[in-house]
């Protein structure tokens, strides 16, 4: 419901307002706050307010999209939609083994640190990284076109 809402609605109206810029620096970071506060829920109706921040950086997939179209040509468009697709498609592979090694190292009996969050943290790492380099590359691409 909340994901709908935000791709049904709200990026038609936030992304316009904040530029494709800023709403990927947002989305990126409502995602890392978002995991982030997974990993150390406690209750499960934590989960349901928790998902707010999420589902709100969704805001981020579009812009990305949208700046990566404007650095292709058109007749190369196809092509950048399937590798972005890929991108998307190997990671849902990797992704889940290594965050289901993760947990159960976290949540064994002997655990070092016992930490059943430890993906979501992870995960919220990853995002925040993420977030740090697309400023990153975005900030020096817009002093490149003022120059």
């Amino acid at each position: 419901m909340l994901v709908a809402i935000v791709q049904g609605g709200l990026i038609r109206i936030i992304n316009p307002r904040l530029g494709n810029n800023r709403s990927v620096y947002t989305g990126l970071l409502l995602y890392s706050l978002g995991l982030f506060l997974f990993s150390f829920a406690t209750q499960g109706w934590m989960i349901f307010v928790f998902l707010i921040p999420y589902c709100l950086g969704g805001i981020a997939g579009p812009a990305i999209q949208a700046i990566l179209a404007g650095h292709v040509p058109a007749n190369e468009q196809g092509e950048m939609q399937g590798a972005m697709t890929s991108m998307m498609s190997l990671t849902s592979i990797i992704g889940p083994p290594i965050m289901n090694y993760l947990f159960f190292y976290c949540t064994r009996p002997n655990a070092v640190i016992h930490f059943p969050g430890a993906p979501f943290f992870l995960g919220g790492i990853f995002m925040l990284a993420s977030a740090l380099i697309a400023y990153t590359v975005l900030r020096k691409e817009k002093k490149a076109a003022l120059a």
